[in-house]
């Protein structure tokens, strides 16, 4: 389950990777909810394996992050260009 501690939440330091994009843009399109797929996010980089997430890089990025997970896909984002602010580039605040 996804932690709602009432904290400011943790915003990317490094941008958000393709691999990262390419998961996220699949499993929204298979119909996966971010609770399930942080689930199976934390699966993946606890034990290895998980029967939907493929790169355990854009895993671990996504449990670093949850909020962007979560934004993504309540906001539907656009992966070929999501909000900068969210996805740790700076550059265009």
């Amino acid at each position: 389950m996804i932690k709602t501690e009432l904290k400011k939440p943790l915003y990317p330091l490094e941008p958000m990777s393709l691999d990262v994009k390419i998961e996220i843009g699949n499993l929204r399109h298979e119909g996966y909810n971010a609770e399930f797929v942080y689930s199976e996010c934390e699966k993946l980089v606890n034990t290895g394996k998980s029967e939907i997430v493929s790169s355990e890089n854009a895993a671990e990025w996504l449990v670093k992050y949850p909020n962007v997970l979560l934004k993504a896909f309540m906001e539907h984002w656009d992966l070929d260009d999501p909000p900068k602010y969210w996805i740790g580039d700076k550059e265009n605040d």
